[in-house]
C-alpha cells in the first residue's frame, strides 16, 4: 500500500487499528497497524499508519525496529521525542516478557 493521506479517523470503523483491536482483538493486527498505535499520530502530511508503513518498508521487521538506537529512530521522518519513548518503552516490555512464563 502506498502512503494515502489518509487520515485514520476518516478510514472505516472496522479499518481503524484500535477499533479492530477493540472488536477483533491484538493478535488480528499487522506489524503495521500495531506500529501505529504506538505512534498514536501521524503529521500534518501523513498518518500514523502511513508512518509505520514507512518505517517497515525501511526496516522490514519489527525485531530490526526494536534493535535501533535512540539516535537512528530520531532520524524517522514524523518521528520525534514521544513517539520514540513510546517505542522503546513497547520494545522493552516485549523484551522482559520474553523471560515470563504467562500462565
Amino acid at each position: 500500500m502506498q502512503n494515502s493521506n489518509i487520515r485514520i479517523k476518516d478510514l472505516p470503523e472496522g479499518d481503524r487499528p484500535r477499533e479492530k483491536l477493540l472488536s477483533l482483538g491484538p493478535e488480528t493486527l499487522t506489524d503495521k497497524e500495531l506500529l501505529a498505535i504506538l505512534i498514536r499520530c501521524g503529521s500534518k502530511n501523513k498518518s500514523a499508519l502511513d508512518i509505520a508503513e514507512d518505517i517497515l518498508n525501511e526496516y522490514r521487521t519489527l525485531k530490526n525496529i526494536g534493535g535501533l538506537p535512540i539516535s537512528e529512530l530520531m532520524k524517522i521522518k514524523g518521528i520525534k521525542k514521544a513517539k520514540v519513548i513510546n517505542i522503546l518503552v513497547a520494545f522493552e516490555i516485549a523484551k522482559r516478557l520474553n523471560h515470563i512464563n504467562f500462565k
